[in-house]
């Protein structure tokens, strides 16, 4: 999965078309760190299963056939095992989904919850699984009209999601319980260490980024994101020097040095407690 993939904030579409869009189809653990964006997005597991698929501090197991709706500006994190598994990622930007849907600004899409769907909601969940599946097949495909496919399937998966799925914010509210300022306050210090990771950074600084106590920020940060600050550093880093990996952007010492590490050992413990092998023996594997 290349660096680009998840970038914090701002989302580019696919060139040429209006959403992003990604086949996963990695054959190693897959781990991305808790981040945000103000753009809506959709998982969809075509084969295999996602392990651990956190939503706003809500676990997911998915499946085959599994959808799932980031709303904008809900934390999320993605952690799968080695299974083979395939899923398809379809981000749209918000300022598309705003002017094709201006009432968005006062909604979201619940559909994560299956469980509760009537006889409408269920039928038109079929009908956005077939899509999507639909999807996967022209991704899969080479031809002539591939991207005018895409597009026009993108925008009518959008379709189903407003016109069958969308509930109040209001609702949300009384769902999840949701206080804004947490929201904000978690946006504040994730986007300090995505945007700071690569250097050395301590409590002290993010605490005085976020304007709170250093022991307020330990017990808050813990209390809603499941991790300590600590942790969440050395995941960011090592995800972004996984992709580095990938991207043969430089030796291990290097890739250690740009992404934060002190060393190539603590990049190496990083790597095995996220992807069960230290970022050595990777590194060795993508160049063989």
């Amino acid at each position: 999965m290349p660096e680009s993939s998840f970038i914090h904030e701002i989302i580019k579409p696919t060139n040429p078309l209006s959403v992003w869009i990604y086949l996963h189809d990695e054959r190693d653990v897959t781990y991305i760190a808790p981040h945000w964006h103000q753009a809506i997005e959709l998982s969809y597991t075509v084969f295999g299963t996602i392990d651990d698929f956190v939503i706003n501090q809500k676990h997911f197991k998915t499946n085959c056939g599994k959808v799932l709706v980031i709303n904008s500006q809900e934390v999320h994190s993605v952690y799968a095992r080695s299974n083979n598994s395939q899923a398809i990622s379809i981000i749209f930007p918000y300022p598309l989904v705003s002017r094709l849907y201006p009432r968005i600004e006062d909604q979201f899409i619940d559909i994560n919850n299956t469980e509760k769907f009537d006889a409408i909601k269920k039928e038109a969940y079929i009908k956005l699984q077939t899509n999507l599946f639909k999807m996967y097949q022209i991704m899969k495909s080479d031809d002539d009209y591939k991207n005018l496919k895409l597009e026009a399937a993108s925008i009518e998966i959008l379709q189903l999601l407003i016109e069958y799925f969308t509930e109040s914010k209001s609702e949300y509210k009384k769902m999840y319980g949701t206080k804004e300022f947490v929201v904000n306050r978690i946006q504040m210090i994730t986007k300090f260490v995505n945007e700071n990771y690569y250097r050395k950074i301590s409590l002290d600084d993010i605490a005085a980024d976020v304007n709170v106590s250093k022991e307020y920020l330990t017990k808050f940060f813990k209390k809603y994101m499941d991790l300590t600050v600590g942790q969440y550093i050395t995941n960011v880093r090592a995800q972004k020097a996984y992709y580095d990996i990938l991207g043969k952007a430089g030796n291990l010492t290097q890739i250690a040095n740009k992404n934060g590490f002190s060393t190539t050992r603590a990049m190496n413990k990083a790597f095995v407690g996220i992807y069960g092998k230290n970022a050595n023996v990777i590194y060795k594997e993508d160049n063989n």
